[in-house]
């Protein structure tokens, strides 16, 4: 969630708390111009401004244009605006299928569909009700070809023998990832029928990526939550009721390689929208998009469901497993220590030297020891392994 909202606080330092401090748009009138001074200084005026201090940034300024747009502190606020409401128009029809309005079918349908409906939205209302301000959107050269051989033969010996070096560690990292959203996805309380094949997953993927590496492209992997946010949309959910507490159970899966399929068709389908309408869709309208995949991986979550329990009264706690079994100190210090090694991760994985991210892999795999090596010098075993099982 905090990868969203980073872009974000780039934009309002641009165009917010910058020199720029107002509207400069063509058709304001200049303060030179409100002096009374020749229209000659004037235009040169307006020339050294529009390639000093109005000069926006690259990822602004959309392919073919002149010169940089003028920039104002309303891109900042719009960009804000139009990510909170993708946010909140999706995950309100998110939560949609709990309301009493509709038939169940409608409602289910809304709730599955409310993250194209809520980019659709906000992309028209930021395209074509607010045209006068300038917003980032996609990079798009229709003079280069997105199926250009990489220049690997231009490589000296030394940045080949960097790239392997980096490559181990990426490779370290898509190991990790792929095998942990794996293992979510697989979960027992997912009820999945269907055997496993983590192997043949990770080999299908390095074959992909080693094509789309000839060519430049990005890589494809196992994202979490995208992957176990398939599985809970294609799950039949049911409520139920324990000791006055209401909680989901899912009680099928309707397992099928389809969906992805017809996914991964879709995305490739979408070049065919180049440069537009793919170009209308703004960058806050994806920040948004990142935030409700961010808030809907929340749900279900055991880190965040013990973070609540530090501010409810214990007799409110819920009747899960661990609070049956583990002592309400242990709990705490579980949550804390988890809290920290997250921080960790992100200090890592969100810092601005390109180096420190290259450890974050590295200290993925340190955690693996601490796990079974450290905590249980903090933490009994048994209590430990009673918060790590989901039942």
């Amino acid at each position: 969630m905090a990868e969203s909202c980073w872009p974000v606080s780039i934009v309002f330092q641009k165009y917010y708390c910058g020199h720029n401090h107002g509207n400069y748009y063509e058709n304001r009138p200049s303060p030179v111009s409100l002096l009374g001074l020749s229209p000659s200084l004037n235009s040169s005026l307006h020339a050294a401004l529009n390639t000093s201090l109005l000069a926006g940034p690259p990822e602004l300024t959309s392919v073919g244009s002149q010169g940089p747009e003028p920039l104002a502190r309303d891109t900042a606020v719009l960009s804000l605006l139009i990510m909170l409401g993708t946010l909140w128009l999706s995950y309100t029809l998110y939560q949609f299928k709990k309301s009493p309005y509709l038939h169940p079918y409608m409602r289910e349908i809304l709730s599955d569909c409310a993250l194209p409906i809520s980019v659709l939205t906000f992309s028209l209302i930021s395209s074509y009700g607010f045209q006068e301000i300038k917003m980032g959107k996609f990079h798009y050269n229709p003079s280069k070809s997105l199926f250009e051989m990489a220049e690997m033969h231009s490589l000296s010996l030394v940045a080949v023998s960097g790239a392997m070096g980096l490559g181990f560690l990426l490779s370290m990292l898509f190991f990790i990832e792929q095998n942990l959203v794996a293992a979510l996805a697989n979960a027992p309380e997912n009820r999945l029928v269907k055997g496993t094949a983590y192997h043949w997953d990770l080999l299908l993927i390095a074959i992909i990526n080693t094509g789309l590496s000839l060519f430049g492209l990005p890589w494809i992997h196992a994202a979490y939550p995208h992957s176990p946010l398939h599985v809970r949309a294609l799950a039949l959910v049911e409520e139920r009721v324990e000791n006055g507490h209401i909680y989901e159970t899912i009680v099928s899966v309707k397992e099928t390689r389809l969906t992805s399929l017809g996914a991964s068709i879709l995305v490739g389908f979408s070049l065919l929208l180049l440069p537009f309408p793919l170009q209308w869709i703004p960058k806050p309208v994806l920040y948004g998009l990142f935030l409700y995949i961010a808030l809907t991986s929340i749900d279900g979550n055991q880190l965040f469901a013990r973070m609540v329990l530090l501010l409810k009264d214990q007799t409110s706690y819920p009747p899960t497993h661990y609070i049956r079994r583990v002592p309400q100190r242990k709990i705490h210090y579980f949550t804390g220590l988890q809290v920290l090694q997250l921080l960790l991760l992100c200090a890592f994985g969100m810092s601005t030297l390109p180096y420190m991210k290259m450890i974050f892999p590295l200290i993925m795999i340190a955690m693996i020891p601490i796990r079974y090596n450290l905590l249980p010098q903090i933490i009994e075993a048994k209590y430990l392994d009673a918060m790590d099982a989901e039942h």
